[in-house]
């Protein structure tokens, strides 16, 4: 049986215990993406620990007990977060001190993510950034791994996470509420974790993300990319980058371009989406047994890592009942446009390319 049957095992023994919503198919590869770091939102009893835990069991042999969790909390130092002291050797005079699960393990949980405080979002910056965390002249590596985080977006304790930490994050899922028929299933059937059944170990893991990671990305992927790049970004206007948010929300509420994607967003996309992007839509390609990444793995992916990222304008609030909505309705017109105008445009029709010329702009026949 190869890596991918067993994997699948993995995801039939989840279905024993896990009820899934509307976001399964994201749920069920999210363990693919080496590296990955994902933000499950919901409100409390959406099943967002229960998945965590469910995962660090199955793929990666974790007793309940041992599983590498830290429950964030605004009074918790960076200390009792990612390291641990020798006592005894401080009081002899001597630091001995240690990584703590969280830093070096192959799966990591992080529960309430929301109510962390700035210096530890700052350590969790460099390890989702650099892969270590640093005290003093001391440098601590993590192994390759899987990161889950869950926050309730309507808790009263929470705090801001820092742009640039989210920026950080793979993707993010909006647990769904579970409809009644499957609420009462999954309360007649409680999770006995002695009985999960473990299916893969970390090594195996290992081998696993080598192969999602040869997944191949054509040509027209990346340029794919690139036309999405510019429906959310481009501005006829010059650099939003560069621009002052006070000029670029009165511009756009005159611009000929004011219901498009741009016209939204406060500020353009950085770079990092575009990885995620494809680190997703390799994985699902590969779950799916493709040996490349087709256009709609991208369009699938673009929502989950987008959505926690792009920072909107409030009118959007009005219009919309959640960015998820708006995202979901911007990506189908892209898709719409992709054939209708995009493509023609790039094989040379000129016509085509004035009727979004904003996106279109790199192809220069529009002056």
């Amino acid at each position: 049986m190869n890596l991918r049957d067993i994997y699948k095992k993995g995801i039939k023994e989840l279905e024993k215990w896990y009820t899934f919503g509307a976001d399964d198919e994201i749920l069920k590869i999210i363990p693919l993406v080496r590296n990955g770091k994902f933000l499950l939102l919901g409100p409390y009893g959406f099943g967002k620990s229960l998945y965590a835990y469910l995962i660090g069991r199955i793929f990666f042999g974790y007793s309940r007990e041992k599983m590498p969790v830290v429950q964030l909390m605004n009074e918790l130092s960076v200390n009792d977060v990612f390291f641990r002291m020798d006592v005894a050797s401080l009081m002899k005079g001597k630091e001995v001190v240690e990584p703590r699960d969280i830093v070096t393990a192959p799966f990591k949980f992080v529960n309430e993510f929301q109510r962390g405080n700035h210096r530890v979002y700052n350590t969790f910056l460099g390890l989702f950034e650099e892969g270590f965390v640093t005290l003093r002249d001391k440098k601590f590596k993590t192994a390759d791994y899987i990161a889950i985080l869950d926050a309730n977006p309507f808790d009263s304790g929470s705090v801001e996470v820092p742009a640039a930490l989210l920026d950080r994050i793979t993707a993010s899922v909006n647990m769904r509420t579970i409809p009644g028929p499957k609420m009462l299933d999954m309360m007649d059937s409680p999770v006995n974790f002695e009985k999960v059944r473990s299916v893969m170990r970390a090594e195996d893991m290992n081998e696993l993300w080598n192969e999602v990671d040869a997944v191949k990305v054509p040509a027209r992927i990346n340029l794919l990319l690139t036309l999405l790049h510019g429906y959310f970004s481009n501005c006829i206007y010059g650099d939003k980058a560069v621009m002052n948010y006070h000029y670029v929300a009165r511009t756009c509420e005159s611009c000929r371009f004011r219901t498009e994607p741009c016209a939204m967003l406060r500020e353009p996309l950085g770079h990092r989406w575009w990885k995620d992007v494809l680190r997703i839509a390799k994985a699902k390609a590969y779950f799916e047994s493709h040996g490349e990444i087709a256009s709609e793995d991208i369009f699938f992916a673009t929502k989950y890592a987008l959505q926690h990222r792009i920072r909107t304008h409030e009118r959007l609030r009005s219009l919309y009942s959640s960015k998820e909505d708006w995202l979901d309705e911007t990506l189908n017109n892209a898709k719409v446009r992709l054939k209708s105008v995009w493509l023609p445009a790039l094989k040379g029709d000129e016509t085509a390319a004035k009727k979004d010329e904003r996106t279109l702009a790199f192809l220069g026949v529009v002056q």
